[in-house]
């Protein structure tokens, strides 16, 4: 009598998992059928269920990591791109490091698919400075809520532009 499974049954029994066409009972008949002990296969059947959640779960926790560190780049780059907008007075070495930190922001927030996020970002972050010099040209005072002007200005292109490569280029 086998005591394990392999790791081709393995597979199908998390496979028919997955696609929600597991059934324990007639799973288990098939593995008494294959001459396994009851007892033995109810364990490796438990086993593999085991297995699969852990692997579901594993599989959550990676997706909110990847999720929290878009955000974080997604706000390192607002906040880079508006401070050197708003008092980078257009100087080409300014705007220079706001591109290569959009870059890279757009690198670690998006590594299964950089690309779109790294000329998405770098858009925005080309067009933030003029659009605030354009925008606040000739103004001593503005509202805080103002700024949000200019964001969009830039920010939107430059998300409508990750958004179509996203679509487009296929990820890692």
């Amino acid at each position: 009598m086998p005591n394990d499974l392999s790791y081709t049954k393995i597979e199908e029994l998390k496979k028919k998992l997955r696609e929600g066409k597991f059934d324990s009972n007639q799973e288990l008949i098939d593995l008494i059928r294959l001459d396994y002990d009851p007892v033995t296969a109810k364990e490796l059947l438990s086993k593999v269920i085991k297995s699969h959640k852990d692997d579901l779960y594993e599989e959550a926790k990676e997706a909110k990591e990847v999720e929290e560190r878009s955000k974080i780049a997604f706000g390192a780059v607002i906040v880079i791109t508006t401070f050197i907008g708003m008092f980078g007075d257009n100087n080409g070495m300014m705007i220079l490091i706001s591109i290569i930190a959009a870059c890279c922001c757009g690198y670690y927030g998006n590594q299964e698919n950089p690309i779109p996020a790294m000329v998405g970002y770098t858009i925005a972050a080309m067009i933030m400075p003029f659009a605030c010099g354009f925008y606040f040209k000739g103004r001593s005072t503005f509202l805080n809520l103002e700024i949000l002007i200019p964001l969009l200005i830039s920010f939107g292109p430059g998300l409508l532009i990750k958004y179509v490569l996203s679509q487009i280029l296929p990820s890692n």
